[in-house]
């Protein structure tokens, strides 16, 4: 294959395989990385796109974009503010009833920005990239389990690897805890890749409700998409003023575009048929498909069960249960 001899390459223009009868779920979907997710996976013959965020104004602008790469008529879009924990189980009770998910691809976030609560009383940074969407993925999980080599993609970053001796997954106080827009940012980022590694071990094990079926799958891995030029930097300047716009502006050149490059690893993860056949299961891929080891703290499998038990304490304080047990 060709990545036997480039080592590294994955162009989504050539090796998406066709997916022709897929279906596949995409947060954040409708700007920077997750439009360059999609834009491939319609462009590749997805039967059905399903895009969640939050601003209407981003789905209408993405939904024209779209219409360059395919049939928008399979692309829809579903409103919903991860800042909201009720309404991200609405919709994930909702999304349930598409008996078919061959991947669904976390990649909605927040960015390194200022300190922030939800309406849920929680820090912005940890509900929307984390705790929201481990609920869409649990919630889910049974309808990646009934389709044969499924995937679940989480969006996280070498920014992972910031220092963070502080971090214990202990405690909503810590998580409502102003380390600065970098760390807060980071701290998530780090969670991701716990809690994939987290997951992967329960089906691993065979826990009850994560066992696989006869089939293997779902394939469960974080990505790292690179440096990508997106709306993201805005809100680093908006947090550190001056000194940020200044750098963002000069390395703004250097950074790739989110649907020629900046998609590469998390289309790699969610259609390559490599996935399967190379067993690539609770890795951390970073561009454009090399697996690499993430940080000592991301292999900490005492901090990931710390993170999990957390944030169901906090799923269940926040909505009265665990929604998804039902179907675990």
């Amino acid at each position: 294959m060709a990545h036997l001899i480039t080592r590294n390459k994955f162009d989504p223009n050539k090796d998406i395989p066709d997916l022709s009868g897929k279906v596949y779920i995409v947060t954040g979907g409708t700007a920077g990385i997750g439009f360059g997710i999609a834009a491939h996976l319609l462009q590749h013959n997805a039967s059905k796109l399903i895009l969640v965020s939050q601003k209407e104004e981003h789905a209408e602008e993405a939904m024209e974009e779209l219409k360059k790469y395919g049939d928008t008529n399979r692309v829809h879009w579903v409103q919903c503010d991860l800042k909201d924990l009720k309404r991200t189980n609405e919709i994930a009770q909702e999304l349930k009833n598409e008996r078919q998910i061959d991947a669904l691809i976390l990649n909605a976030g927040e960015g390194v920005g200022k300190f922030n609560l939800t309406t849920d009383n929680l820090d912005s940074h940890f509900q929307v990239n984390h705790l929201s969407q481990f609920l869409l993925a649990l919630t889910l999980l049974p309808n990646l389990q009934s389709n044969p080599n499924s995937r679940l993609v989480l969006m996280s970053s070498d920014l992972h690897r910031a220092p963070l001796s502080s971090t214990t997954f202990t405690s909503i106080d810590e998580i409502n805890t102003d380390l600065g827009p970098n760390s807060l940012y980071a701290r998530t980022k780090l969670a991701q890749i716990l809690f994939t590694r987290a997951l992967v071990r329960r089906m691993q094990n065979n826990e009850p409700g994560y066992q696989s079926p006869k089939w293997s799958g779902p394939w469960v891995n974080a990505v790292h998409p690179g440096g990508v030029s997106t709306d993201q930097p805005q809100q680093a300047i908006d947090a550190y003023g001056t000194k940020a716009k200044i750098g963002v502006k000069v390395v703004r050149p250097f950074m790739k575009d989110p649907v020629d490059e900046g998609c590469r690893s998390g289309l790699f993860a969610a259609t390559s048929e490599d996935v399967v056949t190379e067993k690539i299961q609770g890795q951390y891929i970073v561009p454009d498909r090399k697996i690499t080891d993430p940080s000592k703290q991301a292999r900490d499998d005492e901090l990931g069960e710390n993170l999990w038990r957390l944030s169901e304490e906090i799923l269940e304080e926040k909505l009265g249960s665990l929604p998804y047990q039902q179907s675990l």
